[in-house]
């Protein structure tokens, strides 16, 4: 069947053809139903969920719905559509706002916290590089630190992020803030 003949199919006759594989009659009720999830989106769009993201989710249920759709139960596809585009949004909407996930809605990157508490002056890359005369801090990073702290520091000091040191280490990036926490202590009670 040519494409421009697609176009005159139904909706019910579109679904089932896109149900086996027709990429054709897929696009044609893309087409026709983006319009739809783009309103009830709309509806529910907030500042912890993007109209976008909302979208993304009802074309979701989108695509349950052509692989569910039975023509025999006698309701229109675009009904049926519809509901199941509704049903996933909601659903994105409950999950979102559900307490249990409150820790991930609202999470910041370790990095990004531990530069807001820690002035400049405190990282440790920067104390040794202000002081790269100091014979205690010479011998602190000879003597003291051990192999795994002593390749943080260097790392850092070469203005490495927390998650470029712990790549290029192959550990956590919380492995490296407990290395540089230890650097701190052992600077602090040098100085």
């Amino acid at each position: 069947m040519s494409e421009n003949a697609k176009i005159n199919l139904t909706d019910e006759e579109l679904a089932r053809l896109a149900s086996n594989g027709d990429d054709a009659a897929m696009a044609l009720l893309i087409a026709k139903i983006m319009p739809v999830a783009k309103a009830k989106a709309s509806k529910h769009g907030g500042p912890r969920l993007s109209s976008e993201d909302l979208v993304q989710e009802g074309m979701l249920g989108f695509l349950d719905a052509v692989k569910s759709y039975r023509s025999e139960k006698g309701v229109p596809f675009k009904a049926y559509a519809e509901t199941c585009i509704n049903n996933r949004i909601v659903s994105a909407v409950r999950v979102n706002y559900n307490h249990k996930n409150a820790a991930l809605t609202n999470a910041v990157s370790i990095e990004e916290e531990t530069d807001k508490l820690l002035s400049r002056n405190d990282d440790p890359a920067v104390i040794v590089s202000d002081k790269d005369g100091s014979e205690q801090l010479k011998r602190l990073l000879v003597d003291d630190l051990s192999d795994f702290e002593r390749q943080v520091i260097e790392l850092r000091l070469l203005d490495k992020s927390y998650a470029q040191i712990a790549l290029s280490l192959e550990c956590s990036e919380k492995a490296v803030d407990n290395a540089l926490q230890r650097i701190r202590k052992k600077i602090r009670s040098q100085i």
